[in-house]
């Protein structure tokens, strides 16, 4: 018993540094979550990103790149990419038909693109809108206002371009023939807003 009694204060100590450590390691997580381009989810599935309430997501449907590829293959959707349009020039998933092409309307420059490309977005078919990954959340941005204009018949890709081109789907552009799309320096620059 005595010899217990004795292991209290080594074993107090451990504990303080333990708990040091976990906040140290908590303070290095924060700081990397602040500097990571978009963010680093908290949560699996859905990632809430501030700005998008709850009634947006309950009318979107999540599609996994296989399901989105499979509608690609019949030309079932038009996909617009919410990504920087210097990010689309560089890499983006191609049209699959001239019916169903790929519109280029970032976030950023909603504003100023979607005049030029509204007669080719389907008031009521189906559009599939990505980004840059599961952690952006400039697509649910670009939904939530097509949302406000009417449009319905909403998908979001999980996972977004990255997704697409890790499981090897068709590219177009510079990029393309590395099989993915990564973050470029437009990406990290105002992503989170």
């Amino acid at each position: 018993m005595k010899r217990l009694l004795e292991q209290i204060p080594v074993l107090v100590l451990m504990i303080e540094r333990a708990a040091v450590l976990v906040l140290i390691a908590c303070a290095v997580g924060l700081i990397v979550n602040a500097v990571h381009p978009m963010g680093l989810p908290i949560m699996l599935g859905r990632v809430p990103h501030e700005g998008i309430p709850v009634r947006v997501w309950e009318r979107v449907h999540v599609v996994n790149p296989a399901q989105a590829h499979d509608l690609w293959q019949h030309h079932a959707m038009v996909f617009v990419d919410a990504r920087d349009s210097k990010d689309f020039k560089i890499g983006h998933i191609p049209a699959s038909s001239p019916k169903t092409p790929t519109i280029s309307l970032p976030f950023h420059e909603f504003g100023k693109t979607y005049p030029t490309v509204a007669g080719a977005l389907p008031q009521h078919g189906p559009m599939l809108v990505y980004c840059y990954g599961s952690e952006c959340g400039l697509a649910m941005r670009v939904v939530k206002r097509l949302l406000a204009l009417g449009y319905d018949n909403l998908s979001s890709l999980q996972g977004g371009i990255a997704g697409w081109g890790r499981a090897g789907y068709e590219l177009t552009g510079p990029l393309a023939h590395r099989g993915k799309i990564e973050f470029t320096p437009a990406a990290t620059q105002g992503a989170k807003q």
